[in-house]
């Protein structure tokens, strides 16, 4: 039994009529006899008594009838119960997004619109792997590389800044510094561009940018970070900075999710204000 079968029979209580039901369902008046033989055999109980004047309800059709009209209430119970939760905007929204933008750019500017919508809860997923908004492992992902492929949405929302950097600048000649940079199975942009400065892989290797970050700072290494989170370091000149867009991605049904669009549109918001920091301005 399923719902489309309780759907007919209780057409057919309240008509007690083929043809006036049959017009309330917007289908032929065969179909719902058959429907309503068929809601019979699998009950193994006779629903209806037929006369030459329509269907009467049987015993058992009114015990059914009462226990279908508290399944509705709870169905809209529940219906209800979740269109005010969304126009409410509660219930969690899962970010992915690169470890030092959480850590230095979202969540210093999160208490605000939390303060404001205290039922959204945030789940930060960090990190470089790519995460699957396609396949629904997360709600919104601020990406360093453009998805190609997948029913997203997509919008370039900032530019993010890159250099060179040691601890002191004793370590400018690259041909003697160490160099530290991303593990080889990441393939990112900054590291490329280690590469084509250098010539060379990476000396230490890391699988995320913080471990990046400690080698060069305490002077392990010469290697690439973004601007924004190099301060206290010595910037080696280049001919030009290493930029790279800042993606923000959702699955394009996503967006018309009120908890989850409200989310989106902040990010936005926040990556716009911090555009000057992302690109070294400051």
């Amino acid at each position: 039994m399923n719902w489309d079968d309780l759907r007919f029979f209780t057409a057919v209580v309240q008509y007690q009529n083929l043809s006036r039901a049959s017009k309330e369902l917007c289908v032929s008046p065969q179909t719902v006899s058959r429907k309503i033989t068929a809601l019979e055999t699998k009950l193994g109980t006779a629903l209806f008594i037929r006369h030459p004047r329509g269907y009467k309800p049987t015993i058992d059709a009114m015990s059914l009838i009462d226990e279908v009209k508290n399944a509705e209430k709870t169905l809209t119970t529940l219906q209800n119960n979740f269109i005010n939760k969304s126009k409410n905007f509660s219930g969690v929204v899962r970010i992915a997004t690169p470890e030092l933008i959480a850590t230095e750019i979202l969540l210093p500017s999160f208490k605000q619109f939390l303060d404001r919508h205290p039922e959204i809860d945030i789940e930060l997923i960090v990190g470089v792997s790519s995460i699957g908004i396609a396949e629904g492992e997360a709600d919104i992902a601020l990406r360093l590389v453009r998805p190609e492929r997948g029913a997203l949405t997509i919008k370039k929302v900032g530019i993010m800044s890159s250099s060179l950097y040691a601890m002191s600048s004793d370590m400018n000649d690259l041909t003697k510094s160490k160099l530290v940079g991303w593990s080889s199975n990441i393939d990112l942009p900054s590291s490329k561009w280690l590469k084509k400065i250098t010539g060379r892989e990476p000396n230490l290797k890391f699988n995320n940018l913080a471990t990046q970050k400690a080698a060069i700072q305490s002077g392990l290494g010469v290697g690439i970070l973004p601007c924004f989170v190099a301060e206290g370091l010595k910037q080696i000149k280049q001919p030009y900075l290493l930029e790279e867009s800042l993606w923000l991605v959702t699955h394009a049904s996503n967006i018309s999710t009120p908890r989850i669009r409200l989310v989106y549109d902040e990010i936005t918001d926040i990556i716009v204000k911090n555009s000057s920091k992302l690109n070294g301005n400051y």
